[in-house]
C-alpha cells in the first residue's frame, strides 16, 4: 500500500512536496483571482476538470493489470499532455494582465511532477466540496 512517505523516497525523483503544492495552487489562485477576463472562470473550471480527469486515470493505474495500462496510456498520455495545456493558459493568461505567474515556474516543466500536483488540485477541490 501507497503512502506519503513511499512517494517522497520514490526512485523516479522530481518529487512535489504537499508544501511545495499548497504554495503554488495558493499562488495560481491568488493570481488568477486578480485578472479581469470575463470568462476567467472558464479557463480555471477547465484546468479543474483537467485536474480531476488525470487524477481519475492514475488513481486507477493502480489497481489495472499490464494488459488494462496498455489500452489506456494513450488516453493517459492525452489527458495529461491537456492538463499541461491548460496550466500553461492559466499563466499566460496571467502574464498577459500582467499579474504574477510564477508559480508555473516554480511547478516546473517535468511531467511527473505536473501529474503528482494535479492529485493535490483534486484533493484540495475534492475536499473543499463536502
Amino acid at each position: 500500500m501507497n503512502t506519503y512517505e513511499e512517494y517522497l523516497k520514490h526512485k523516479a525523483g522530481n518529487i512535489i512536496t504537499i508544501e511545495e503544492c499548497m504554495e503554488i495552487y495558493s499562488q495560481m489562485v491568488e493570481s488568477f483571482s486578480k485578472c479581469e477576463l470575463e470568462d476567467k472562470i472558464d479557463f480555471w473550471n477547465s484546468f479543474i476538470e483537467k485536474s480531476s480527469r488525470y487524477t481519475f486515470i492514475r488513481n486507477q493505474w493502480e489497481t489495472m493489470t499490464n494488459e488494462e495500462r496498455a489500452k489506456a496510456d494513450d488516453s493517459r498520455t492525452m489527458a495529461h499532455n491537456s492538463l499541461i495545456a491548460s496550466i500553461n493558459v492559466l499563466a499566460r493568461l496571467a502574464e498577459k494582465e500582467n499579474k504574477d505567474n510564477s508559480w508555473r515556474n516554480y511547478l516546473g516543466d517535468e511531467r511527473k511532477r505536473i501529474g503528482d500536483f494535479a492529485c493535490f488540485v483534486s484533493y484540495i477541490t475534492g475536499i473543499s466540496n463536502r
